[in-house]
């Protein structure tokens, strides 16, 4: 007959405070992990090391949770802050633009594009050109023969 004997649980991985600050700063700052590791006095060898382990990587992908829920939240209250600001505009704006605009704004459930987009390809040539930066340009010139 066999005998269970109850296991201890194991022990929670220990992080250091160091390796911790750097992946908060990474994560929330956006700073590259080099600069995280600078700044947290982590070597960048310490890093990557501590990267293999599952309890950092689980540590890391609970940071960026934290992070991104924090960020809607804060979209989610920026974004009735907006639509109080286009109200107060729709009500009270001396100009009938304004508030026509912010009416439609309100109306369409704020899905206006913030992003207004215009080329104006009515040029001599029949169109417009884009030239790179460091890129040369290059001009034809068309004989009167050839449309002869």
């Amino acid at each position: 007959m066999s005998k269970l004997i109850a296991l201890a649980p194991r022990p929670i991985p220990r992080i250091s405070a160091k390796l911790r600050q750097a992946i908060e700063l990474n994560v929330t700052e956006g700073l590259t992990i080099a600069a995280a590791c600078d700044k947290a006095g982590v070597s960048r060898a310490g890093y990557h090391k501590a990267m293999k382990r599952a309890a950092v990587r689980d540590h890391l992908e609970e940071v960026q949770k934290r992070f991104i829920l924090g960020a809607d939240t804060k979209k989610s209250l920026y974004r009735a802050r907006a639509l109080d600001v286009a109200l107060d505009l729709m009500l009270n704006s001396k100009s009938e633009v304004i508030r026509a605009r912010m009416a439609e704004f309100l109306a369409g459930d704020a899905k206006v594009s913030p992003v207004a987009v215009h080329i104006d390809a009515r040029q001599e040539r029949g169109g417009y050109e884009f030239v790179r930066p460091g890129q040369r340009t290059v001009e034809i010139i068309e004989d009167d023969a050839d449309h002869a």
